[in-house]
């Protein structure tokens, strides 16, 4: 029991320091959590979730957003809310935040974005879930957890948090990037009356910046895209390559890459995480992660899709399995006609 008292807050110490963003593997069905940008980007109101149970519900994400496109001033605004819960100590961490993007016309064919958010990061954990060594009895039982744990908070910690994106795109292309946590907010679970002000400065967790680049096209496998009716008509039948570079920190980079392919209703997918040809510095080995396995469902305004990850790392077998849902439901504004075609591919069933 003392071991593995020991091992759960070394646990909580190494995610303190490495203080990382969850991901999502269908990252085309989470815009606004990868880029504020994509606010309002599908020119409807819109509604998404996602849910993300990582080897096991040993690191469990779940996300939720909604945004709308203000035609009148050219502007898209919305909320997301994520809330990231890893390992048996039930450290978590909450991620909110106000979004904002702006559009300008290029030309008749391109347009730019150019999105801002504005957060809280909320970070703790449930003491009562850890198992420390003064708990451990003569006679083997666990007693009642104490009310503090020498040098950690028990109380959450709250911090301001700001990000930015940009998005330039046609009907059948985009190209994206952004930089988050700019503010890069300490999240450091220590207690800082149990610190002496010379070693305040090294027990900091401040956060990385976050940085995305991200593109992708949709290729019609027949003459008309879209009908009249926006799809009503016509069977949607496409294939859409998408591709998104992530680094934060030093250590932390990745490249997941892939197509789904749509045949209205469904939607199948295929991608590959990793960094193809780059060795871990510390470590000297290949960087390789998972295959990811789509189905998905789309009809008229709402999409679904299951996502699973074969683990090809050198964790593969030990850790569990991943599993990833995704759902979004679109609407128009009451008071706005209807566009012929969307004016946005955007990344998403």
């Amino acid at each position: 029991m003392k071991r593995i008292s020991i091992f759960l807050l070394l646990c909580l110490k190494l995610a303190e320091l490495r203080a990382q963003d969850p991901q999502f593997s269908q990252f085309y069905a989470a815009p606004m959590y990868h880029n504020p940008a994509f606010t309002g980007a599908s020119q409807k109101g819109r509604f998404i979730s996602n849910f993300r149970s990582q080897w096991a519900g040993t690191f469990i994400t779940s996300s939720f957003s909604a945004d709308n496109f203000i035609k009148k001033y050219n502007s898209g605004v919305g909320l997301i809310a994520t809330i990231d819960r890893q390992g048996t100590a039930g450290l978590y961490t909450l991620y909110s935040s106000l979004n904002y993007a702006y559009e300008v016309n290029l030309s008749s064919d391109w347009a730019a974005r150019g999105g801002l958010a504005f957060g809280i990061i909320n970070r703790g954990f449930n003491t009562s879930k850890l198992i420390t060594g003064s708990q451990l009895q003569l006679d083997g039982n666990v007693g009642q957890p104490g009310d503090q744990i020498a040098g950690l908070r028990t109380s959450p910690v709250l911090k301001f948090d700001v990000s930015s994106g940009f998005l330039v795109y046609n009907k059948y292309f985009w190209f994206g990037g952004s930089a988050m946590h700019m503010s890069r907010p300490n999240l450091s679970l220590n207690n800082a009356a149990d610190i002496s002000a010379a070693d305040r400065k090294l027990d900091e967790a401040r956060v990385p910046v976050f940085y995305t680049l991200m593109t992708g096209f949709k290729i019609p496998l027949e003459k008309r895209l879209y009908g009249s009716d926006y799809g009503n008509r016509y069977i949607e039948k496409t294939i859409t390559p998408t591709i998104i570079y992530k680094q934060q920190g030093f250590q932390m980079r990745q490249l997941d890459f892939g197509a789904y392919v749509t045949i209205k209703p469904l939607v199948f997918g295929l991608y590959y995480r990793d960094i193809p040809f780059a060795r871990d510095i510390l470590r000297g080995y290949y960087q390789r992660d998972a295959l990811i396995f789509l189905l998905g469902f789309k009809h008229d305004y709402i999409s679904a899709g299951y996502s699973f990850d074969l683990n090809v790392s050198r964790l593969a077998g030990s850790a569990g399995n991943t599993h990833e849902l995704s759902f979004s439901y679109e609407f128009e504004n009451p008071k706005r006609k209807r566009r012929r075609s969307p004016p946005i591919p955007c990344p998403k069933f």
